[in-house]
């Protein structure tokens, strides 16, 4: 990783991804970018900074890169090479179109983990980046004392499509040479053989050339909540689950995985896109 964007918009949680953004920097040598969105309405007199500060709202302009500066140059980044930049409209889009136009290779991102109505009506801004971005996305809830995640949960179903975008995961864990656990969550609705589940992941790991990694097989009423439960179990340090990115009818049906892990763990939680395979006659198996 060589640059890593960190959209903030000053709450506690954002501020927690900023310390563990700095500690990703000094561990891989990456730049900073961090980056505030200002909502908008969509109105087309409101489109750029110069439209804003002629409406009087210079002020508030002039506060936000005072706050970005601050924290651009506070001790901790002092021996790292730190930038930022303000932009307006809608917050997601912005952090997405940022990344992938200037080549970010990480997201981190802090959530408020919005929940119930709250969840359903507005989402949030983290859980859109996820679904949107290109990159690998870390998500951050709660202040850490201290960022080195020795042991990262990988929650799959290990089907082929899953292994493109799995290097960068790898790198990631080289930097701490982390243990991967590699996991499969078995429920009631979507069951497989402890047989076959071991040789789909025994297969995966063997094609991504994995020294230091465990397999397991776990039950549990959700993928959610199995991949959840064996954290807390392993004691992990951080979890990484691939997703479809899936938005619109296919979003509200069956949800995201990655976003509802990343909305409900405490635990950091990675994500990176994976491209929905296509499924013939309603099956879906480990195609490769």
């Amino acid at each position: 990783m060589k640059k890593i964007l960190v959209p903030t918009d000053f709450s506690r949680q954002s501020e927690s991804a900023l310390d563990v953004a700095i500690s990703i920097a000094r561990k891989s040598g990456a730049e900073l970018h961090l980056f505030h969105v200002i909502e908008t309405p969509e109105y087309p007199e409101i489109t750029d900074i110069m439209a804003y500060q002629s409406l009087g709202n210079a002020n508030i302009l002039d506060s936000i890169e005072e706050k970005l500066k601050t924290q651009s140059e506070c001790p901790t980044c002092s021996d790292l090479q730190v930038s930022y930049s303000v932009d307006f409209s809608s917050p997601y889009e912005k952090i997405v179109r940022k990344a992938e136009n200037d080549g970010y290779e990480l997201i981190v991102i802090g959530s408020h983990g919005k929940k119930g109505v709250d969840r359903f009506l507005v989402g949030s801004t983290a859980e859109k980046v996820i679904q949107h971005a290109s990159c690998l996305v870390l998500t951050i809830k709660e202040p850490l004392s201290y960022f080195a995640p020795s042991d990262i949960v990988f929650g799959s179903n290990f089907y082929g499509e899953i292994a493109r975008g799995f290097k960068a995961l790898q790198d990631f864990a080289a930097l701490y040479d982390s243990t991967i656990h590699l996991l499969k969550v078995n429920t009631r609705n979507h069951f497989e053989t402890t047989r076959y589940s071991r040789q789909l992941i025994e297969t995966f790991a063997a094609e991504q050339e994995l020294n230091n990694y465990t397999v397991t097989i776990y039950n549990d009423d959700s993928e959610e909540e199995g991949i959840r439960h064996f954290a807390e179990d392993v004691g992990a340090d951080m979890i990484c689950v691939p997703t479809h990115g899936k938005t619109g009818i296919s979003h509200l049906v069956s949800g995201s995985i990655a976003e509802n892990v990343s909305g409900q763990a405490f635990r950091p939680v990675l994500t990176y896109r994976i491209q929905p395979v296509r499924i013939s006659y309603g099956v879906i198996g480990p195609f490769r």
